[in-house]
């Protein structure tokens, strides 16, 4: 997690002020980071459904998202961290400028390498920790329905 928040921060995605891509990191520039639960990127279609096997469970899921908003603003400025409602029906309004899409993908712990490796589990048992970073300036709100 503390990888992720990292990452997040530094991750050269921003023009500098001479137009010079990806150049300034969110920190650089000071610009809002918005976090959202979203365990609909963990679906797996199965014929014309998603199935969301893959995504971790509520309870733990929610832990971990309280736990991830709880780093990222140790890590940066708090009041330049936003969030949205856990497990609500938002409607984000964003202003994107872009496009650019990364996904990040936490490198696994060596203690979940090792518990991989002696157990018979497949790696989608696994809670894979990925963030969709989008290359946007937020000027968001989000309503809770």
């Amino acid at each position: 997690m503390e990888w992720m928040v990292r990452k997040i921060l530094n991750l050269r995605i921003f023009p500098d002020d001479h137009e010079k891509q990806w150049d300034k990191s969110v920190v650089d520039k000071q610009y809002e980071v918005l976090l959202i639960s979203q365990f609909t990127l963990c679906s797996v279609l199965k014929g014309n459904k998603p199935d969301y096997h893959l995504a971790m469970g509520a309870e733990k899921s929610e832990a971990f998202y309280n736990e991830f908003l709880s780093q990222m603003r140790a890590a940066y400025k708090p009041e330049l961290v936003k969030d949205g409602k856990f497990g609500a029906y938002m409607q984000v309004h964003i202003q994107n400028d872009g496009p650019v899409t990364i996904q990040l993908d936490a490198p696994l712990q060596e203690n979940q390498l090792r518990k991989n490796k002696s157990s018979s589990s497949s790696l989608s048992s696994i809670q894979k920790q990925s963030v969709e970073v989008e290359n946007k300036r937020t000027n968001s709100t989000s309503n809770a329905d």
